[in-house]
């Protein structure tokens, strides 16, 4: 079963297995707690996606990084980084799954080449992934859906994914707007 260690964080040396999917997010209910103030309530998911694992920001307000690089979405590798705010995860993958990724390989070199600018990669990977080597990938967008609970905050916006500042700038705008209100009530009843 695929492990997420916590290598830097309040909880380093922390294991956690993903068996189908997991959250990370700031809350002690999450399936990854991510204790760090920039991590979001529900910040990213570890999902199973066929034979292998993928991960998913979730509209966070300050991003997910995977080996260094701001991700949307990513399929993860054995040994790939996962940072979130401070804190510093570490995917791993058993043994029998990481010998089951290299026919992905190609593809994924492919991927990076097209985000680049590049073409495919010549030869030996795209032969490996079955593709011919003249592949060019023209764009890759990530479907994200962002899910609104029932009972969420005013016009849907989850005030928990807002930084520090976003929140104090939504709760001025509201009071602002509700003084607004209240003098024009004033004014209508004394007028």
């Amino acid at each position: 079963m695929p492990k997420v260690l916590i290598k830097e964080g309040p909880d380093a040396g922390r294991v956690y297995e993903v068996a189908q999917a997991a959250i990370l997010g700031r809350l002690d209910t999450s399936d990854i707690p991510v204790k760090d103030g920039k991590a979001s309530r529900e910040h990213a998911k570890i999902y199973k996606q066929g034979e292998q694992f993928a991960i998913v920001d979730l509209n966070s307000s300050n991003g997910t990084f995977v080996n260094g690089e701001k991700i949307t979405k990513r399929i993860l590798k054995s040994g790939d980084e996962i940072a979130i705010g401070t804190v510093r995860l570490v995917f791993e993958l058993p043994e029998a799954q990481e010998k089951k990724a290299p026919a992905r390989k190609g593809l994924d070199e492919a991927f990076d080449a097209a985000k680049k600018g590049a073409g495919a990669p010549s030869g030996g990977a795209a032969a490996a992934a079955g593709k011919p080597a003249d592949i060019v990938l023209k764009s890759h967008q990530p479907i994200q859906v962002h899910r609104i609970k029932p009972g969420s905050p005013l016009l849907g916006i989850d005030l928990d994914q807002l930084s520090d500042t976003g929140r104090v700038i939504v709760f001025a705008a509201v009071a602002a707007i509700f003084a607004a209100l209240m003098y024009l009530a004033y004014i209508l009843v004394a007028g």
